[in-house]
C-alpha cells in the first residue's frame, strides 16, 4: 500500500476547517478570493509585514507557534499606530522543504492566537515550499471604527512626546511576546489630543525622525524622562548604557505619540517635546547633543 505524505493541499484543507464565522466574512474560505463585507462609513486601512528566519526570529530557538504570533502581532501593532480596529488578514508562508504538516499547523495556530482576541479573521493566503529559510507574510485590513486614523504627519511645535511603556532590551524575549497596544491607542485617539503616532519597531531614535520628517518639525528628548525596561539594565552589562539600549534597541512595539495629554490620567510617559526647528536633540545632565538614529535598519 502506498501512503501519501501530507502536502500543501492537506494543509490548506486543514486551514479551511479552522475557519470561524465573522460578520465581515459572509463567504467561507475556499475560493480564489476572499469575500468581505465592509461598512459604508468606515475607512479601510491596509498594511503588510513579513518576518524572516535569522532576522526577526530564530527557528532553531523559537517555536512555530511563537513565530506565528509575532508575525501577526507586528501587523496588529501597526493597526495600533493608526488607532484602527483590525478586521481581517491574509497570510503567506514560504516553508522550508520537509518542514512537516504539524509545524505548519503550529505556525497557523500562532497567527490565530494573536488575531482571535481582536476578532481578526484570517480569510486566506498562500503556501509554498522551497530550499530557503522560513518566511511569513501577513497583510492586514483594518477599519477606522468611528475614530479618525492617526498619521505621522500631524505633530506641531509645542506638542509633548510620549511613549506607552518602558523601552530597551527586547531581544531578551519581548521581541517575540509583545502585546499590540490597540485598545490604548483607540482610547488615546478618542481624546482628540493625539497629533501623530507610530509604533516603536526600529527604536525611538530611528522611529521619531519619521514623525518629524513627515510633520516638518524637530524634537527634543529628555534622557531622564525616558522609561527604561529592566531588560535594558540586564543588557547594559555589554558596555552600552541603559539609555543607549532604550533609545536604539527596537522591537519594543510600544507607541510613540505626540500631542497634549497632560491631565487625562492615561498610561503614557512624556519624554520630550516637538519643536519648530528641523533637528532632533537629546538633553542629558545639562548638555544637549544630536540624537543619532541608531536603531534597526534593513540594509539593501
Amino acid at each position: 500500500m502506498i501512503v501519501a505524505m501530507p502536502g500543501e493541499f492537506d494543509f490548506i484543507e486543514w486551514v479551511r476547517s479552522q475557519h470561524k464565522p465573522s460578520a465581515f466574512v459572509p463567504v467561507p474560505q475556499g475560493d480564489d478570493l476572499a469575500v468581505i463585507r465592509w461598512l459604508a462609513d468606515d475607512l479601510l486601512l491596509i498594511g503588510v509585514d513579513q518576518v524572516l528566519d535569522g532576522v526577526h526570529f530564530d527557528s532553531k530557538i523559537h517555536s512555530p507557534r511563537s513565530i506565528g504570533r509575532k508575525a501577526m502581532n507586528r501587523n496588529l501593532s501597526d493597526c495600533a499606530a493608526m488607532a484602527c480596529v483590525p478586521a481581517v488578514a491574509v497570510t503567506t508562508a514560504a516553508l522550508p522543504r520537509g518542514i512537516g504538516l504539524d509545524y505548519a499547523k503550529e505556525l497557523y495556530l500562532g497567527l490565530r492566537d494573536a488575531a482571535d482576541p481582536f476578532d481578526c479573521t484570517i480569510v486566506g493566503g498562500d503556501t509554498g515550499s522551497w530550499d530557503g529559510k522560513l518566511v511569513l507574510t501577513v497583510t492586514i485590513l483594518g477599519r477606522s471604527g468611528d475614530i479618525q486614523p492617526i498619521t505621522r504627519s500631524g505633530a506641531k511645535a509645542g506638542d509633548g512626546i510620549y511613549v506607552t511603556g518602558p523601552l530597551g532590551g527586547s531581544i531578551l524575549g519581548r521581541h517575540m511576546t509583545f502585546e499590540p497596544r490597540i485598545a490604548l491607542a483607540r482610547e488615546l485617539a478618542a481624546t482628540g489630543r493625539v497629533t501623530a503616532m507610530i509604533d516603536l519597531s526600529d527604536g525611538l531614535s530611528r522611529d521619531l525622525p519619521h514623525i518629524c520628517r513627515q510633520s516638518g518639525v524637530g524634537a527634543v528628548i529628555e534622557a531622564e524622562r525616558v522609561p527604561i525596561h529592566a531588560d535594558a539594565l540586564t543588557l547594559s552589562q555589554d558596555g552600552r548604557s541603559q539609555l543607549d539600549h532604550a533609545l536604539n534597541d527596537g522591537e519594543d512595539h510600544e507607541l510613540l505619540l505626540t500631542g497634549r495629554l497632560e491631565g487625562l490620567g492615561l498610561p503614557v510617559t512624556r519624554v520630550g517635546k516637538i519643536t519648530s526647528r528641523a533637528e532632533i536633540l537629546l538633553t542629558r545632565e545639562g548638555k544637549t547633543e544630536a540624537l543619532t538614529a541608531a536603531g534597526w535598519e534593513h540594509r539593501l
